[in-house]
């Protein structure tokens, strides 16, 4: 598991945890901005690709979290695409500003995730991968 920089305590606890494909070319770009963003070590990083121990930990498969990106909020609850992108903006410098503009614009959230369907569908063959069977 790789997580950002967080403050010294030991017991401090990040307040999402976002699932992401380690092993996604475009995904890492968005990813790895996101995680320099992270200076207050708000979100926990888990590469799907490298464990699979959280994945069956909060309850979720291989292949969903493959097809879509999921992330458990503050209230420990799954959010999963435009939804869950929101849940880490609202912990990130910059991206927090964003979240309640996608929210409160009228169907700027339905569009969008129209938009993130759309690319979730073909992210795995642009990056020359084989679709994930159940």
């Amino acid at each position: 598991m790789t997580v950002s920089a967080q403050p010294d305590s030991t017991s401090y606890t990040p307040k999402v945890t976002c699932f992401h494909d380690g092993e996604c070319p475009i995904c890492n770009i968005e990813i790895n901005a996101m995680k320099k963003l992270d200076t207050a070590g708000n979100i926990h990083w888990v590469d799907i690709s490298q464990d699979k121990a959280a994945l069956a930990k909060a309850g979720l498969t291989y292949k969903q979290t493959m097809d879509r990106m999921h992330v458990i909020d503050e209230n420990q609850q799954l959010q999963s695409g435009v939804l869950g992108f929101l849940q880490v903006w609202k912990q990130l410098p910059y991206y927090r500003r964003i979240a309640p503009i996608i929210e409160n614009v009228p169907l700027l959230l339905p569009l969008m995730e129209c938009c993130y369907r759309i690319f979730a569908r073909y992210r795995l063959p642009l990056t020359g991968k084989q679709q994930i069977k159940e």
